[in-house]
């Protein structure tokens, strides 16, 4: 099994003001966020056992990569999406 931290930057936008076209927003920030990535090849059978018990247990998809012959899982904190939200 291989452990796997991808950073992931969100933009936050605020009104500046409106004109014929539209509204416009600048753009104020970003907040950075950290998803890991839990993964393992498909054929390593204990590998797929915990993924798939931990798919059952955190009610997370198990994602499949074909071409790269791999299944993972990725997860993030609930208390990180609310602070970019």
């Amino acid at each position: 099994m291989q452990w796997i931290k991808n950073h992931l930057y969100v933009p936050q936008y605020e009104f500046t003001s409106c004109n014929q076209y539209g509204n416009r927003f600048k753009r104020v920030g970003q907040k950075h966020l950290s998803v890991a990535n839990l993964g393992c090849k498909t054929n390593d059978a204990d590998g797929i056992q915990k993924l798939i018990l931990l798919d059952h247990t955190l009610d997370v998809p198990v994602r499949y990569d074909f071409d790269k012959q791999k299944a993972y899982i990725e997860i993030i904190s609930v208390e990180a999406l609310k602070r970019c939200i």
